[in-house]
């Protein structure tokens, strides 16, 4: 049961890593949208893809934790 903690921990801390990454990285660029979808030039990484992806590992990670802290207060595997 820790090991299912420890995994998502880890990845809610990626998120949060990556949502602050990628927010201090776009302010660096004074958070300029002109680069976000690059159609005649080639394909570079902007910070708003660390942003989306961060964010979008929060919301699920936290609800898995919930749900195992319930469940581990039931005292259900």
């Amino acid at each position: 049961m820790r090991f299912r903690f420890l995994l998502r921990l880890c990845l809610l801390t990626i998120g949060f890593a990556l949502t602050t990454a990628g927010l201090l990285a776009w302010q660096q660029l004074n958070f300029n949208l002109s680069q976000i979808w690059p159609l005649a030039e080639e394909f570079t990484t902007h910070p708003v893809y660390a942003m989306v992806i961060g964010l979008a590992l929060i919301p699920p990670t936290l609800w898995e934790i919930f749900v195992l802290e319930t469940k581990a207060d039931r005292g259900e595997s």
